[in-house]
């Protein structure tokens, strides 16, 4: 028998390492699906036994149990005051998101296709090798996944172009929201664990999730 409880008058917030979490492959996952659920609300829930119950379709000991393990792993927090996501259009508001996510200024996000629906500090020419080389490298790793995830045991799915002393210079980095797959394309140094990373996931899992 659980003997864990929920403090009262809170809201679940999904942190940027959860957005993280849920979006960087498309395993069936209960803890990723969880995470996108609730990117697909308008608005965080109330951090009530009933509400997460009804989004993740567990019974009460097991959403309680979940939900303890997301708080440890730093995928969730309780906060005192509801977020909204963001009412911008997604395409008014990516260069903003993009720049944000680099010291550089410069990532773009690509479809799976090779095409790319925003970019900043990129030339457009550039913007559109980017997204195409990243459709061919996504075509790669499903090819070796198998490799990648099973004889080597590699967790991560993201490709860089790296210099002598191993920092990134160029990253691909894969997105996985509902059917869609998209490619984070980031110039320097990455930095994902800021908000704007969280608002560009709640976005994306708004309208494509």
């Amino acid at each position: 028998m659980t003997t864990l409880s929920l403090n009262d008058n809170l809201y679940i917030s999904i942190t940027p390492r959860g957005a993280y979490y849920a979006v960087q492959d498309n395993n069936e996952d209960i803890t990723r699906q969880l995470v996108l659920n609730i990117l697909k609300l308008k608005k965080s829930p109330s951090l009530s036994v009933e509400t997460l119950s009804n989004i993740s379709e567990l019974e009460t000991n097991e959403t309680l149990e979940l939900l303890h393990r997301m708080q440890e792993s730093g995928l969730v927090s309780g906060q005192k005051s509801v977020e909204s996501a963001p009412e911008d259009q997604l395409e008014n508001i990516l260069p903003e998101l993009l720049a944000s996510l680099t010291d550089s200024k410069k990532a773009l996000l690509a479809e799976h296709s090779g095409l790319y629906l925003g970019v900043s500090g990129f030339p457009h020419e550039a913007a559109e090798e980017l997204a195409a080389i990243s459709a061919n490298l996504s075509e790669v790793y499903q090819r070796h996944k198998g490799l990648f995830q099973g004889n080597l045991g590699f967790k991560q799915h993201a490709w860089g172009l790296i210099d002598a002393a191993g920092n990134s210079e160029v990253g691909f980095w894969p997105i996985f929201v509902g059917d869609n797959h998209f490619t984070l394309i980031i110039h320097g140094l990455p930095q994902l664990n800021n908000p704007s990373f969280k608002r560009l996931i709640w976005l994306l899992s708004r309208r494509y999730g």
